[in-house]
Formats: structure tokens, sequence, C-alpha cells
């Protein structure tokens, strides 16, 4: 199968690539900059390499349409988010052909927070501000690609870890700072979480799923959840023995706003998510090590290539 990758580069993108490769696909990667160590990563791993920018949509919407599948698993991360992702995935769908494959990434902060009830997809939703315009674009891309008979699926991971990555790693980063592991809040809220290799497989999952013709998953959403709530204070406390730190901080959030912006208020929700469906309609069975396990490995957030 050949596969195009948006955010091939990335954390999540990188899983993704390479478990796609392990499995025989083809794949081709959108990069910005061909001669960067993390597209040279993608190159030694036999991915084709395609130059263009997230921001031009035109300068990748046509080599996407010739693919069999595509996983959109990039953002800008910034103001500019909400209207990157909804003119990319607008151009890619618009190009894609009929019973062609397409996942996009969302996530669980679309949920806000669960008051303590496992959240389902069929969940009413209340987005946490920083992407209060996600749950628009999922609905637009269920919709264009349904008008368009191509085989559309919407993943909404959890909290991602492994390999010293993501969030975790940002904040064990973040004791270069303050000495200290700092947490957001009380450390009395939760957080759901998948592996991020357990996480690429059930990307692979979908897409092959969807490709054999799979009506349980074209057209849906699907949370990506190996544990439905891990406390954020065990977290912490697994972060500061990873590495040494002299403590674990709790950062109130009217302070944690004033330098994370609307970021903090991301970090403070409290979730409790189910993933139970992504194991009946994807046969997914996540193999990978638990958060806290995961976290506390000596070392853990020493930089390595490729992660």
């Amino acid at each position: 199968m050949e596969l195009f990758i948006t955010g091939g580069t990335g954390y999540i993108g990188q899983a993704v690539v390479r478990k796609a490769i392990s499995l025989g696909h083809q794949v081709t990667a959108l990069v910005r900059e061909e001669r960067s160590a993390a597209a040279n990563a993608l190159a030694r791993l036999g991915v084709k390499l395609h130059t263009g920018d997230l921001r031009d949509p035109q300068s990748f919407a046509a080599t996407a349409g010739a693919a069999d599948s595509v996983v959109h698993a990039a953002s800008t991360n910034d103001a500019s988010a909400a209207a990157t992702d909804e003119a990319a995935v607008v151009a890619m769908l618009s190009q894609l052909r009929p019973g062609a494959a397409f996942v996009y990434t969302s996530g669980t902060w679309v949920y806000g927070n669960t008051a303590g009830e496992p959240a389902t997809e069929a969940s009413a939703l209340n987005p946490t501000p920083l992407v209060a315009w996600r749950p628009a674009v999922e609905q637009h891309v269920r919709t264009l690609a349904a008008n368009r008979s191509i085989a559309a699926v919407v993943l909404r991971p959890a909290m991602v870890h492994g390999y010293g990555g993501g969030v975790f790693g940002m904040l064990a980063g973040m004791v270069h700072q303050t000495g200290r592991v700092r947490i957001v809040g009380d450390g009395g809220n939760r957080w759901p979480a998948v592996h991020v290799d357990d996480l690429a497989t059930a990307y692979l999952s979908a897409v092959e799923r969807m490709a054999s013709g799979d009506d349980r998953v074209t057209g849906q959403i699907i949370n990506v959840v190996a544990e439905d709530a891990v406390a954020v204070a065990e977290m912490g406390e697994a972060i500061r023995a990873s590495v040494g730190a002299d403590g674990v901080e709790f950062w109130p959030l009217d302070g944690a706003r004033q330098s994370l912006g609307p970021f903090a208020d991301a970090l403070a929700l409290d979730q409790t998510v189910s993933g139970q469906h992504a194991r009946q309609v994807l046969g997914w069975e996540p193999d990978g090590p638990g958060l806290i396990a995961d976290l506390s490995v000596p070392k853990h957030f020493q930089p390595r290539n490729g992660a």
C-alpha cells in the first residue's frame, strides 16, 4: 500500500512511519527540509521525502491524492493551527480518489474534564480552549470524505508517551528551569495514556481495515487509549525519580497560564477516557509499557536518535 503522511518527522508520525515500513508499506512523508536530521532519519528507513509546507496545501495535496491512504498527523501548534489544519484536510480530501483511506489525528482533549466518568466516543464534547476548533474539523473530515466516497476515520489519542518524547519530555525538560518537576494544578487530576508504539499500531490497523472495506471503522471516531486514567501526581514523581530532580512542584493554574497560556488548561484537565471501542473495532491490543513504568526508567529522558 502507498501511504502519504504529514507530520512524519514528528513524535507520533515517526512511530507511524516505522510501523508502516515494518509492515511492508511504501511511505511518502511531507517534510519542510530534506536535509534535516529528522528527514534523513526517515530516508534511512526507506521513506520517500516530499518537500512542502503544511501552510501551503498546494505544495503537497496532489502527492497526497495519488496515495492509497493518507495519515494526517501534522500541526503547526500555534495560532494558525485551526486554519492551517482545515485547509490541509480539505485540499487532501479533494485530491484523494474514491476508495482511498484517510486518518485524521485529533485527541482526547476535545472531551474536556470528564468529572470521573469514562468518556466514550458518544460522550458530549467540552474541548479545552487550546483545541476548541478541532471538533468542527473532525466533522468536516467525516462529511467531506463521505461525500467523496473516501474511507475516513478520526482517531483521538490519549496522552502519548514513550522514548522520552511528547508532553512528558517537555515536563522533564522544564526541570532545568527550577530543579523540580512542575505539575499544573494540585496533582489530583488524571490523564488517559497510550504508548507511542501502540498508537502507531492502531493507526496502521485503521488504515488496513478501511482499505479492506471494514464499515466498523470507516466514518467513525475512535479513542486510542491504553490506560483510562493515570494520576498526574504519580507521573510527576516518576519523572522526578527518572531525572533526579529535587522534587515535584504543584503549579497553580493561574500562574501556569501566565507562562503557558491555554496549554496550561490542557495540562490541568482531569480525564478518564475509555479505549474499549478501539480494541473492538481495530482488533487492537496494546502491549507497550504502562505510563508510570515507562516514565520511571532511569535516564529515560536523555536525547536519542529518532525520538
